[in-house]
């Protein structure tokens, strides 16, 4: 019920809103001299209208066609992006017909003020480009898992090194799945569960990494183990758990010594088809775990 009646409303609005603008160009609604005077903005008042109407149509139909291809999914709302953008820029060249502005007076006009507020708007600018790109492509769709590395505000604790256990990557990346496709932002959902909204423009310009769900994917696990455990009975015994519990395609290696007292081990296994990286993961953490506890019952 609530989502017909914002659309009614917002229509109930516009038309309240044209209404005023228009009923003071009939005769008799003002004094004359007032309505003359009205009539000199007349121009404004059409470029008003034109924007009103303008939009809420375009709306209307993007969330009409939206509806009509559910079953398309999420690509339906990319559909509906590239709609809004190609409509607005429609409108804006009605509204500057409106005005008289030629293409000439519009480049002539716009040269000065378009070096100050491009420098000014660089970064607003570069995203909405951007944006553009990725929906008139489509390179990007709503449920495509990605991986996105370099110039990302998002990066591993680097220090203590060897406290750094159990990472799959040693480079800020972000992974996750497209929600969706924006004009400024693109929606991604982590893998760690988190909504994250990166500006298209870092998207456009650092290297993408698209994954495909039934690939498997490399997992690397890394854990410390006391230097008085012999580390040949702890790779033996790591490998002979994880065989015991079905786990196949992995290595398993001493990697380091993280101090005087410790060394690591690093298992590298490879993610069968359609399970979660972080879910096999922590199930091989939990396996190294249980090694290390019967070794410690043993000693």
């Amino acid at each position: 019920m609530k989502k017909m009646v914002r659309p009614l409303l917002i229509v109930l609005i516009a038309i309240i809103a044209l209404t005023a603008l228009w009923a003071p160009v009939l005769p008799g609604i003002l004094p004359e001299e007032i309505r003359q005077t009205y009539l000199l903005y007349f121009t404004i008042i059409r470029a008003v209208t034109v924007a009103i109407v303008g939009i809420l149509s375009i709306q209307l139909l993007a969330s009409t066609l939206t509806a009509r291809l559910k079953h398309l999914g999420k690509e339906a709302y990319l559909l509906r992006n590239v709609i809004v953008v190609i409509g607005y820029i429609i409108i804006g060249f009605i509204i500057l017909a409106l005005f008289e502005v030629t293409g000439v007076s519009a480049i002539a006009g716009a040269t000065v003020s378009g070096l100050v507020l491009g420098l000014a708007l660089q970064p607003v600018l570069s995203s909405l480009f951007a944006g553009l790109f990725i929906l008139g492509t489509g390179f990007l769709r709503p449920g495509s898992t990605i991986k996105i590395s370099g110039g990302l505000p998002i990066s591993p604790v680097v220090t203590p090194a060897y406290k750094m256990f159990s990472r799959d990557e040693i480079i800020p990346v972000l992974r996750g799945t497209i929600v969706e496709v924006g004009l400024m932002h693109t929606k991604i959902l982590s893998d760690s569960g988190e909504i994250v909204k990166v500006p298209n423009n870092i998207i456009f310009s650092n290297s993408i990494v698209m994954e495909e769900k039934e690939e498997p994917k490399v997992v690397r696990v890394r854990y410390e183990f006391p230097i008085q455990y012999d580390p040949e009975i702890v790779l033996e015994k790591i490998q002979k758990h994880l065989s015991t519990n079905n786990f196949r395609n992995y290595k398993v290696y001493i990697e380091e010594q993280s101090d005087k007292n410790n060394y690591i081990i690093l298992v590298i296994a490879e993610t069968p088809p359609n399970i979660k990286i972080r879910e096999y993961r922590s199930d091989l953490l939990k396996h190294i775990i249980k090694v290390h506890r019967d070794l410690m019952l043993l000693s």
